[in-house]
C-alpha cells in the first residue's frame, strides 16, 4: 500500500498491484461534516464531468418512491432488485442522458424505509440554469436526517432479510448516468461496483 496525499482532511491509500485508491473515511452521510460534504461533492463532480456534457443545460426530475410492502421488500430492496427495476422501465431510458441517485427515506415512527429512485433528465430545453459540474452536483444533492438509521431499525432491516450494510451505504452513492451496453442492457454503477465490498453481506 502507499500513502497518498489526503483529500479533504482523509487519508488516501493506493493499491500497488492494481492501482485502485482508496479514501479512508468516516462518512456515513454527506452532510455529516464540511469535509465529509466536500469530499462528496468532490467524487461527485468526477463522475458527471466524465460525461463531457455541453453546459449551460437543463434538468428534467423524476423520481419513483417503493414503498417496503412485502413484494417490493421481495423484488426490489437490494442491488439486484435496483437494477431490474431499472431494466422494467427501460423503454424511457433508452436514447435519453439520464442521471440516477438512490435515496433511503424514513418516514416517522416507521421501523423500514423507503427507497427513493432519482432520475436527473438532462436536455437543452427551457431555463438552461445548470452551468457547470458543481451546479449540477448540488442540484441532485440529498438532505438526511443522519440520525435515521438507528439500532432498531437496523435489526427490523435483518429481521425482513434487508442488507443493512447496503441502505447505510446509500447516502453516500453519487450521482451516475444510465448506461447501456452494445445489447442495451443497462451497465453496472461504476461507484458501487468499486465500493461493492462495503455492502456485500452474507445470510
Amino acid at each position: 500500500m502507499i500513502k497518498l496525499d489526503e483529500i479533504y482532511g482523509f487519508p488516501v491509500i493506493q493499491n500497488e498491484k492494481d492501482g485502485t485508491v482508496e479514501i479512508k473515511s468516516d462518512c456515513d452521510y454527506p452532510q455529516q461534516s464540511v469535509e465529509c460534504e466536500s469530499l462528496y461533492h468532490g467524487i461527485e463532480r468526477q463522475y458527471i464531468a466524465i460525461e463531457k456534457l455541453k453546459y449551460p443545460l437543463n434538468i428534467e426530475e423524476w423520481k419513483v418512491i417503493i414503498e417496503p410492502t412485502e413484494e417490493n421488500i421481495k423484488n426490489y430492496f437490494s442491488p439486484e432488485g435496483i437494477m431490474n427495476y431499472l431494466e422494467e422501465i427501460k423503454p424511457r431510458l433508452i436514447d435519453t442522458k439520464t442521471f440516477f441517485k438512490i435515496e433511503v427515506s424514513y418516514s416517522k415512527g416507521k421501523e423500514l424505509p423507503n427507497i427513493i429512485l432519482h432520475f436527473y433528465l438532462v436536455n437543452h430545453k427551457d431555463k438552461l440554469n445548470i452551468r457547470n459540474t458543481d451546479t449540477f452536483s448540488y442540484r441532485c444533492f440529498i438532505e438526511y436526517n443522519i440520525k435515521q438509521l438507528t439500532p432498531e431499525r437496523i435489526t427490523s432491516l435483518k429481521e425482513n432479510k434487508i442488507n443493512h450494510k447496503w441502505i447505510k451505504n446509500i447516502p453516500l452513492f453519487p450521482v451516475e448516468m444510465i448506461k447501456f451496453d452494445l445489447d442495451n442492457n443497462i451497465k453496472k454503477f461504476k461507484h458501487q461496483e468499486l465500493n461493492k465490498d462495503y455492502f456485500q453481506e452474507l445470510w
